[in-house]
């Protein structure tokens, strides 16, 4: 029996937004040629033309995928973390998984904020994304912590520098010592804590 043709044209369009975004991992937005990616995905330079019209199409798609990702994590993250009746684990499981949600993305975090910064398409998906993200930061905050509306903007903008770093640099680049990821998490959720205990 034959795939349907809706079915594979999906599946071709996934398999090109996968190439993409590991091409971002690999080597920014550079790497990111049209060639590059239909070889990638085991697919034409036409095939990829006629599903998103050109490169920067392409690009915007990623971003879409990308982002939405991180968006979808992070509202699972938040569930998990409000389920936790205490307040300190609460922190911990925040903390720990909004630095790892920025690690896990770091390419497509360093491309589109970075290198695609000046793009008017991708700086509106990027601050769209960003202020979706605080305003689920802060909100749950002040309804968990009863933070004030200036303590949790604070606090979401300390997570979301530690999470653009991570996503950014290298640990090696930011100090010569070493810190385990998990101390790192947890000396995040008390500075966040401290932050909105007032």
């Amino acid at each position: 029996m034959r795939t349907p043709l809706q079915t594979r044209s999906t599946s071709s369009a996934d398999r090109m937004l996968e190439a993409t975004l590991e091409l971002l991992e690999a080597g920014g937005l550079q790497a990111v040629t049209v060639a590059a990616v239909a070889q990638h995905a085991r697919t034409s330079n036409g095939s990829l033309y006629h599903r998103f019209g050109d490169r920067a199409g392409l690009l915007r798609a990623a971003q879409e995928r990308a982002l939405s990702a991180i968006e979808d994590e992070t509202a699972a993250a938040f569930a998990r973390a409000d389920g936790e009746a205490d307040d300190v684990r609460a922190l911990r499981l925040l903390a720990h998984a909004a630095l790892d949600i920025f690690a896990r993305h770091r390419g497509p975090m360093r491309a589109f904020l970075v290198e695609g910064r000046g793009d008017a398409a991708i700086d509106a998906r990027n601050e769209a994304s960003s202020h979706l993200l605080a305003a689920t930061v802060t909100g749950w905050l002040r309804a968990r912590f009863g933070a004030s509306r200036a303590d949790a903007e604070a606090a979401w903008r300390i997570l979301f520098a530690l999470g653009a770093s991570q996503a950014l640099f290298e640990d090696a680049q930011v100090s010569p010592g070493t810190l385990d990821g998990t101390a790192f998490a947890d000396a995040v959720a008390r500075a966040v804590g401290a932050v909105v205990s007032g």
